[in-house]
């Protein structure tokens, strides 16, 4: 019997990355993955490139499925999904800021306006459908969201920052990051 590696691989996603916990963000992860990422600012390419690599992962998890090889090299060279650009950047975001790859995931979504009408206290992930997540993701891959970020992945509160569509998701992480940890204190355990 042959596995269907798609169905494998989008629950294996979201089970590493602990999204399964609320039906309704599997729901709209599902959705987020329908969506081709196609944002190309400066490196953002970097950024689908990371959300391919997960590929390479869960082939290695699943090293012993029976998974035809002709599949698994069309899966390979399928363009990067929404889902998969967004779990990666929120691992990478996660790796240096901690907060949970969930709840990072979560929060970028939240930044793009999906979480807008559905939140994890009212749990109504059923208002989300697919022409809002599509709409989201449309937004950001053509520079559609505010010159402040507001509506994109990382929404500056400072206007002294150059106009986020025109900078690379990487130095529009760094510059929201920057401004939510301006002014914390960090102390050593040492």
């Amino acid at each position: 019997m042959m596995t269907d590696v798609h169905r494998l691989y989008f629950n294996w996603l979201t089970e590493r990355y602990g999204l399964t916990a609320e039906p309704g963000v599997v729901r709209m992860a599902h959705m987020l993955h329908t969506n081709v990422f196609q944002r190309r600012v400066g490196n953002d390419v970097n950024r689908a490139y990371a959300g391919e690599a997960l590929r390479r992962i869960f082939l290695d998890d699943w090293a012993e499925a029976n998974i035809d090889p002709r599949t698994t090299n069309d899966f390979m060279a399928g363009a990067c999904s929404w889902l998969e650009m967004l779990l990666a950047l929120a691992e990478s975001i996660d790796f240096t800021y901690d907060g949970g790859v969930d709840q990072r995931f979560v929060e970028l979504c939240s930044n793009m306006g999906i979480f807008i009408v559905a939140t994890r206290t009212n749990s109504r992930f059923d208002q989300i459908d697919q022409q809002l997540v599509d709409t989201m993701c449309n937004v950001v891959d053509f520079n559609q969201f505010d010159p402040d970020g507001r509506g994109g992945l990382f929404p500056l509160t400072k206007q002294d920052h150059p106009n986020q569509r025109e900078v690379e998701i990487w130095d529009q992480q760094a510059a929201y990051f920057r401004e939510r940890l301006e002014g914390v204190m960090w102390t050593s355990t040492q």
